[in-house]
């Protein structure tokens, strides 16, 4: 992933374009400067997937800030734009649910107690491609107990 933003960032310069080589230098750097910190070792791609999440969320705040004040946001929609192409495709919400089903559906125990087992499955499979936080609450949804029926 760090060889596909060097070679984005080479192009970049070529190219004079100044957003997308400043922004690209500043990710580089502080993408390798993980994996330097941690050891002196290679960044892995999930760091960088964490460090491009942070950097659009960080966009996105910036985006809010202008529109409030009316200012013009066309430069952060382009720097947003230029790192969702280093992203994996995110899954929908209907194939997020869908993935929590096939997993729960392979369990021998449904219950609250099996959520780190579906949660480790999930991120295996599909690393970087779903929301936390909804995965989250779906699985709580699959995983629920459920309540015994009334006898009417």
């Amino acid at each position: 992933m760090i060889a596909n933003i060097r070679k984005d960032l080479f192009e970049a310069k070529k190219a004079h374009d100044l957003v997308k080589s400043n922004l690209l230098s500043t990710l580089l750097g502080e993408a390798m400067a993980v994996g330097k910190n941690a050891g002196n070792r290679e960044t892995t791609p999930e760091e960088v997937m964490q460090i491009i999440r942070k950097f659009m969320k960080n966009i996105d705040e910036t985006i809010a800030i202008l529109s409030g004040e009316g200012k013009p946001v066309d430069k952060e929609k382009t720097e947003k734009a230029i790192l969702e192409g280093y992203l994996p495709k995110q899954l929908t919400a209907e194939e997020l649910a869908a993935a929590i089903d096939a997993i729960v559906a392979t369990l021998p125990e449904k219950s609250p107690k099996a959520m780190g087992q579906v949660m480790a499955k999930l991120k295996e499979l599909y690393v970087g491609r779903y929301d936390g936080k909804t995965a989250n609450q779906l699985v709580k949804d699959k995983l629920a107990p459920v309540p015994p029926a009334n006898p009417a």
